[in-house]
């Protein structure tokens, strides 16, 4: 751990020397084991986690996760960051966070590393297709954020799964990215109106003899 302090002491008087970059960190740097209780707690983040990552490497704080921490200065703004090269969610070493950031932050950037190893191409082109058919306001945001050349799709991706809309919801358990339970319970939690009315809705079509059901059972009492 020392060793790990004194690199990222090192890349701290680098940052105050240069002025060109942003510091970023494993999200669960300085943070004791809160990044790990949320992904326990928050039900969107467990089941995701319990899905794509049931030991939590993502949220590692050694190894690799320290071979870089500098982001551009681009970035410097941003909640969070994902690399894909050391498959771990950083966060802004200069960013307070209440609880609702951080799970934000996590989710948004957990999906980055769904979409490049959770997802197969079919997916990911289907996803593409889902948002040309139900687009967000967000995707113009993208592209006027990143630079010319990013990846918008993933960046699609997260973002919408972070503010995911009923429609969204149903996509992610059409692709069997969530499970329809999953899709249900969140529904439930996110939207509870409409989950509530989509049960009532199929509960009185349950109820409802059929037509033909109810001319059988008119003739019986005859």
């Amino acid at each position: 751990m020392q060793a790990v302090v004194k690199k990222l002491s090192l890349l701290l008087l680098a940052l105050v020397l240069t002025g060109c970059s942003t510091t970023y960190v494993p999200v669960s740097f300085g943070q004791g084991d809160l990044a790990k209780k949320l992904s326990h707690e928050d039900p969107f983040l467990c089941l995701l986690f319990d899905r794509y990552d049931p030991q939590r490497s993502t949220l590692s704080v050694s190894g690799a996760s320290f071979d870089e921490v500098m982001m551009p200065s681009e970035v410097k703004y941003h909640l969070g960051a994902y690399r894909r090269d050391s498959k771990v969610i950083y966060r802004n070493l200069y960013q307070e966070y209440t609880r609702d950031q951080l799970c934000s932050l996590m989710l948004h950037e957990f999906s980055h590393h769904i979409w490049y190893y959770g997802m197969k191409q079919e997916q990911r082109d289907a996803w593409r297709a889902h948002m040309a058919a139900h687009p967000t306001a967000l995707q113009a945001l993208v592209r006027s954020t990143y630079r010319p050349g990013s990846d918008f799709d993933t960046e699609d991706f997260a973002f919408t799964v972070e503010h995911a809309r009923p429609v969204d919801l149903d996509e992610l358990a059409t692709l069997k990215i969530i499970t329809q339970e999953d899709r249900d319970a969140l529904m439930a939690l996110r939207f509870p109106g409409k989950a509530a009315a989509a049960t009532g809705k199929a509960t009185r079509s349950a109820d409802t003899d059929h037509p033909a059901q109810t001319q059988l059972q008119a003739k019986e009492h005859l």
